[in-house]
Order: structure tokens, then C-alpha cells, then sequence
């Protein structure tokens, strides 16, 4: 399934946190509480929470009033979130367990959030449901998933280069996280859920990137494909970076990269 091929493990998890969440994840995350308008004293649910940069910023905005609960599959993230909480703003709670079966009671939260997350669950309607089931009546449930990786420079390019010099099951495996794109797909899929007043909007996150050579070899460990990628032969491993670099040689500057990345930010209400 979709979601168990995307779990990250060994040091998979400390890589995200290293690489992924400065360069993308806690720049979208700003932008998607800006979205959100979370108030203090709220109590609020992270779905798929990772290693909690959605629940760190919300945490502040929250407020010792408030409390923010983060729930992830995969333990060994949550093992990072847990060594990143911060010790002042709303309490945080994290928790292990499925979208589709969350361990939370009835009606418990203001507001659920879910920063791309819903791409990789196997039962993304029963996730849905389940989102709802969780909020007060009149909640709030805010859901952010990438566009189709065209909109995608950064990761476009590497898929090509991963399907030219490594396998086309490695470079589909590679794009999972743009595998539910289409904003007509979840509009019905959050109908669907017993959600109203559905609102899809399309935002841009830049991608800060330090030099390709330095910068896409992280991103890669940062992955479930990360251990295929380290096991190649040297030379393989370069022309993959090379070939990454020219595509993006015109996203280049004084730093490294800046590379725009599209993103679905959809609200609804219980």
C-alpha cells in the first residue's frame, strides 16, 4: 500500500527533520496556519503530523489556554517530534495511530489539520470520516496536499532522472506524495466525508535549496527511496545529481536554489 511504502525508517525520520522540514514543510506550514486562523485556548489535532512542525507553530499560536494533539503512523517520527516539542505555548500531546481508526473520542477538537498526509493513506475516505468524527460540531478541518508533480520543478526533475538511471518503480514510488492532485477528486472525496462549504484554493511554497550537489543528495535520504539511491554506484549517483542540477540551473541563486512548489490548502466545515 501507498502509505506503508512511504514510511520512513532508520535514519530516515532525522533526515526529514534535517532536510525536508527547513527547506519546505515549516515554510507550508506558516502559510497553511495563515490559511487556518487558529485562535487561542483552541484544542486541535494534527493528522499525519510527521515529526510535528504543523504542531510546533500551532502550538505558539494556540497558547498555554490551548492544546494541540499530533497523531502519525510511524513511530520513529514521532520519536523526533517529541525530542523538537517546545516547552513553552499550548500543551502537546503525540500519539501513535492509523487516519483511518483515530484514537481520539468523539467531537474532542476545534480544529483538524492535515499537512500532506491524505495522499498516503490507503483509505483516504475513511480518514475523512474519521476527521469529521473527531470535531465539534461547526469545526474546522483544514487539509493541505500537493498539486500534480508538474507544478513540482524540484521533484519532476529528479523522478526523470531516477526513471533514466535507476528504475521507473523507484521514480513512481519517488512521486507518491503528488498522487492526489486533482482538486475535483477531493472536493467529492471531503463531500463525501458529510463535509460542507468545501473551499479549494492553490498556494506556492518556495523551496529553499542550498547548491544541488549539496542540497538533492539529502533530499533523496530524506526518502523511502533514499536506501536504492546510497546503494548505487558512485558514478550513477553523480549523473543523477547532474542531471537534477541542469534542470533546475535556471531556479538558481546567490544561495543555491529557490524553486516553487503548488499546494492544495482545501477548508470545510463539520
Amino acid at each position: 500500500m501507498t502509505q506503508e511504502r512511504w514510511q520512513l525508517t532508520g535514519s530516515g525520520p532525522a533526515n526529514y527533520e534535517r532536510y525536508q522540514v527547513p527547506s519546505v514543510f515549516e515554510p507550508l506550514a506558516r502559510m497553511f496556519l495563515e490559511r487556518i486562523v487558529l485562535r487561542p485556548g483552541q484544542r486541535v489535532l494534527d493528522v499525519a503530523c510527521g515529526t510535528g512542525i504543523v504542531a510546533r507553530h500551532a502550538a505558539a499560536i494556540l497558547g498555554p489556554a490551548g492544546s494541540m494533539v499530533g497523531v502519525d503512523l510511524n513511530s520513529r517520527m514521532l520519536d523526533v517530534a517529541r525530542e523538537r516539542a517546545p516547552t513553552d505555548g499550548a500543551q502537546l500531546e503525540w500519539r501513535q495511530g492509523d487516519a483511518a481508526s483515530l484514537p481520539c473520542i468523539d467531537a474532542d477538537f476545534d480544529v483538524v489539520l492535515c499537512q500532506q498526509g491524505l495522499q498516503f493513506f490507503p483509505d483516504k475516505a475513511g480518514a475523512l470520516v474519521e476527521m469529521r468524527r473527531v470535531l465539534k460540531p461547526r469545526g474546522l478541518v483544514g487539509i493541505c496536499v500537493w498539486r500534480v508533480i508538474e507544478h513540482s520543478p524540484c521533484h519532476f526533475a529528479i523522478v526523470e532522472a531516477l526513471r533514466r538511471h535507476v528504475t521507473a518503480e523507484v521514480a513512481q514510488r519517488f512521486q507518491a506524495p503528488f498522487s492526489f492532485g486533482d482538486p475535483d477528486v477531493l472536493n467529492a472525496a471531503m463531500v463525501d466525508a458529510g463535509f460542507r462549504d468545501v473551499d479549494i484554493q492553490v498556494d506556492v511554497v518556495m523551496r529553499r535549496l542550498l547548491p544541488p550537489h549539496e542540497s538533492i543528495p539529502g533530499l533523496l535520504a530524506s526518502t523511502p527511496v533514499g536506501p536504492e539511491i546510497a546503494a548505487l554506484e558512485e558514478v550513477t549517483r553523480d549523473a543523477i545529481i547532474d542531471e537534477v542540477a541542469i534542470a533546475l540551473s535556471h531556479y538558481r541563486d546567490a544561495d543555491g536554489l529557490t524553486v516553487p512548489q503548488q499546494t492544495h490548502i482545501a477548508l470545510a466545515t463539520k
